[in-house]
C-alpha cells in the first residue's frame, strides 16, 4: 500500500494525464491541486512512485505518466465510480426500451450510448449458455515428446491440442486420461484451474491444456450483437501510429473479435477492468477494457464492455458499463418472458 501522500499524488497524476494526454510535471500538481507540501517534496514523491513502478517518464526532462501498475492501483484504491447523470440514464433507457422488440437492436443502442459517453469502442454480446464442461479426456502419444490431448465436451463438441510431455508410454497416458476423466468429469474451466495445483507435474500439464481448451470454447461461444465506436477509439492520439492502428483493425476484422471479452466474465453485478499488459492478446496490450455481464434465463449470460486507451476515464466507464448491463438484464428478462 502507498502512503496517503503518495496515493494522493498518484491520483492527481492519473486524473491530469487522463484529461490532457500530456506527461504531468510536479509543478503542475503543485499549482493545480494546492497540496500542503512544497513542489520539491512533490517532485521527490513522484520520483519514488517512478522507482516503485507506478509512474514512468517517457522522455528525459519530461513529466511523468502512469504505468499499468499505477492505473491498477488507481482502479483498486483511488477511483471514484461515477453514476451516469439522471438525464443520460433516462434517455438511454427510453431508447433501449423502444428497440426492445429486437434484442440485437437493443444491444446496438446500448453500445452506441456507451461509445459516445465514454469515448471508446463499445460492444455488447448476446446471452450464451452455461460454460463448457469436460465429459471425457483422451491423451494419445504421437512421437516423443509430443502427445495429443483430446477433450470431449458435454455439448457434443471435441477440441484438441498438441502438447510437449516428454518420454511416456501410451499405456501410462491412457491410465492418466482415464483417472483424470473420472475425477474431473462435469467440471468447467474455472473448477479445473482450482484443482490443477494439487496434481502431479504430468497431470498438471495435461489438465492445463484441457482447461485452456474449455476456456477457448467458452470465449468462442460469445456472439457479438453490436460493436460501436471504432472511430472514437482510433481518434485518440495514442493510436496515431499507423502500425498500431492497423494491428488493432486486423485483430477486429479477424477471429480476434470473438476473443475480445476476457473469460470468465465477472459475476452478475460485478465489473472487471483489464489494463494494458494484463490482457492476454498482444494487439490489445495498449488498451484497457471495462466489462460487465448480464444474466438471461436458463443460466445464459451476455457481456457489455468498453475499450479505450489505458488513460481511460475508469470511474466514468465503470459506472456506465454497470448501468447498461443492468438495463440489458431487465430487457432480456422481459424479452424472454414475452
Amino acid at each position: 500500500m502507498l502512503t496517503a501522500r503518495r496515493a494522493a499524488i498518484l491520483r492527481y497524476v492519473v486524473d491530469e494525464y487522463v484529461d490532457s494526454g500530456q506527461p504531468v510535471a510536479s509543478r503542475t500538481v503543485a499549482q493545480k491541486y494546492r497540496l500542503p507540501i512544497s513542489p520539491a517534496t512533490i517532485r521527490n514523491e513522484m520520483m519514488r512512485l517512478e522507482e516503485e513502478g507506478y509512474l514512468h517518464q517517457p522522455h528525459t526532462s519530461a513529466g511523468r505518466i502512469p504505468s499499468d501498475k499505477g492505473y491498477r492501483y488507481y482502479v483498486e484504491w483511488l477511483m471514484r465510480e461515477e453514476t451516469p447523470p439522471e438525464a443520460v440514464r433516462q434517455q438511454v433507457w427510453e431508447e433501449m426500451w423502444q428497440a426492445a422488440k429486437r434484442l440485437e437492436e437493443c444491444a446496438r443502442v446500448a453500445a452506441a450510448a456507451l461509445a459516445t459517453y465514454v469515448h471508446g469502442m463499445a460492444l455488447v454480446t448476446m446471452p450464451h449458455g452455461p460454460p463448457a464442461r469436460l465429459r471425457w479426456l483422451e491423451v494419445v502419444k504421437l512421437r516423443d515428446p509430443l502427445v495429443l490431448v483430446v477433450v470431449v465436451l458435454y455439448q457434443a463438441r471435441v477440441r484438441e491440442r498438441v502438447l510437449t510431455l516428454g518420454e511416456v508410454g501410451q499405456e501410462d497416458l491412457s491410465d492418466a486420461a482415464h483417472r483424470l476423466s473420472y475425477r474431473f468429469a462435469g467440471m468447467a474451466a474455472h473448477q479445473l484451474r482450482r484443482a490443477i495445483p494439487h496434481l502431479s507435474a504430468q497431470e498438471r500439464e495435461i489438465m492445463n491444456a484441457a482447461a485452456s481448451l474449455l476456456e477457448e470454447e467458452d470465449a468462442y461461444a460469445y456472439r457479438l450483437a453490436a460493436l460501436e465506436g471504432i472511430k472514437e477509439l482510433l481518434g485518440y492520439p495514442e493510436f496515431a501510429d499507423r502500425r498500431q492502428m492497423l494491428a488493432i483493425l486486423d485483430y477486429l476484422e479477424g477471429e480476434g473479435i470473438s476473443r475480445l471479452l476476457p473469460y470468465p466474465l465477472p459475476p452478475q453485478g460485478g465489473v472487471r477492468v483489464v489494463i494494458g499488459s494484463e490482457h492476454p492478446e498482444e494487439p490489445l496490450r495498449h488498451l484497457s477494457m471495462v466489462v460487465a455481464s448480464y444474466p438471461a434465463p436458463g443460466g445464459a449470460r451476455g457481456g457489455v464492455a468498453v475499450v479505450g486507451p489505458t488513460r481511460l476515464r475508469y470511474g466514468r466507464a465503470v459506472g456506465m458499463v454497470r448501468y447498461l448491463a443492468s438495463l440489458m438484464e431487465r430487457i432480456t428478462q422481459a424479452w424472454w418472458g414475452g
